[in-house]
């Protein structure tokens, strides 16, 4: 089943139809996740030259005008990018994350998993440059957390934890310590 998801993954064309009227302006959007103390976030995929997975045929994506893009996003109220460190290449990577901090952005991994060949466990999130991305996740089990108990005031993205916290490391930090404190 899995082998046949890949095929038809490969080419949507045949399938694919791009939303129109369904689709909310991503204004609307973040405006709703916000107000159920959601935390919307950007999915980078990257352009594909040569596939680091091998799976991925050349396609052009946001590296072209990414900055523009972060500016943009953060503007209209996402704070969060995640991304797959399997996916992309380290340039690709380190250009994001650089503008990710210049932005104030908070990183969270994106990988998943497509088959039951596919490891559960990223080895590139072992990797020093990436364990960022661990402390995000207990970060985000930390918001869910105190979300939960406390209600979405208390979260990582409120505008009152925002004022009492505005650098993103700092609510990473907090939230993280929380998110640990869980299991």
């Amino acid at each position: 089943m899995y082998d046949l998801l890949g095929v038809l993954k490969a080419d949507t064309a045949f399938f694919y139809i791009d939303a129109d009227e369904e689709m909310p302006l991503a204004e609307d959007f973040v405006k709703k996740a916000k107000s159920l103390g959601a935390i919307p976030a950007y999915a980078y995929l990257g352009d594909v030259g040569d596939s680091v997975t091998g799976d991925k045929k050349a396609q052009k994506f946001e590296d072209d005008f990414l900055p523009d893009l972060i500016r943009e996003i953060k503007a209209i109220g996402i704070e969060t990018v995640a991304y797959m460190p399997t996916r992309n290449t380290p340039a690709q990577l380190q250009r994001l994350a650089k503008l990710c901090a210049e932005n104030g952005m908070f990183e969270i991994s994106g990988e998943d998993v497509n088959s039951p060949r596919q490891k559960f466990a990223c080895a590139a999130l072992a990797l020093p440059e990436y364990a960022h991305l661990i402390d995000s996740t207990w970060s985000l089990i930390g918001h869910e957390a105190i979300s939960t108990e406390k209600g979405i005031d208390a979260g990582m993205f409120s505008e009152k934890t925002k004022a009492e916290l505005p650098c993103i490391k700092d609510r990473v930090k907090k939230y993280s310590a929380i998110g640990r404190q869980t299991v």
